[in-house]
């Protein structure tokens, strides 16, 4: 709520749906995972779980390769982000203050994205892509299977991705894959237009 606030009165002119993707990436599992280890919070909650030490190894090594946010790339364990929701419920209720409650939220998740930086879903990235170019895109789901999701564009193989923890991280990954190998297709088929539109005129 708070979030929502600051980002309705800062951007009066962002349309509806843009706010939503910019607050989800300012407050989503993986933001709120990325704060309790930033300031590892993760090291005072009691447990006696193996699995859970080793998802946040895990997880300390995979942001390493995405400064801000992977967008969806990376499964992050819910228990981190659990820690700061829980701390920032505890603010509120113990200060009744809202004004309190956003100085502990606005340093917490310092910084904040701004829609500069606002990164598309890889999903969402590899529609677009194959549709500015006339281009039918399909998803596969294998993650019952073996945790898979394969892309196909034009009913060629172009990608896949796996996650053992989420079907829609196994999806993300797939079309984060997909795209750049969609981007390269592309990339060689301009070439060879634009070698074969020289020939023409030197002849």
């Amino acid at each position: 709520m708070l979030v929502t606030k600051k980002q309705f009165f800062d951007y009066p002119d962002l349309p509806p749906g843009k706010l939503t993707t910019l607050r989800s990436a300012n407050v989503d599992n993986e933001k709120l995972a990325r704060v309790a280890i930033k300031y590892n919070l993760h090291n005072y909650l009691r447990h006696k779980m193996t699995l859970f030490e080793g998802q946040v190894k895990e997880f300390k090594e995979a942001i390493l390769e995405y400064p801000l946010h992977s967008v969806g790339l990376i499964d992050p364990p819910k228990t981190l982000a659990d820690i700061v929701e829980s701390l920032i419920g505890a603010v509120s209720i113990d200060s009744d203050c809202m004004n309190t409650t956003w100085q502990v939220v606005n340093f917490l998740l310092e910084p904040l994205t701004t829609p500069e930086k606002l990164e598309r879903n890889p999903i969402t990235k590899m529609y677009e892509l194959c549709q500015k170019n006339g281009l039918k895109t399909e998803f596969v789901d294998k993650w019952d299977e073996n945790g898979e999701f394969e892309v196909f564009v034009d009913e060629i193989f172009v990608g896949k991705g796996k996650s053992s923890g989420k079907k829609i991280t196994a999806k993300n990954r797939a079309a984060h894959n997909a795209y750049y190998q969609v981007l390269r297709i592309l990339s060689e088929k301009a070439t060879i237009d634009n070698d074969q539109h020289c020939d023409g005129k030197q002849s």
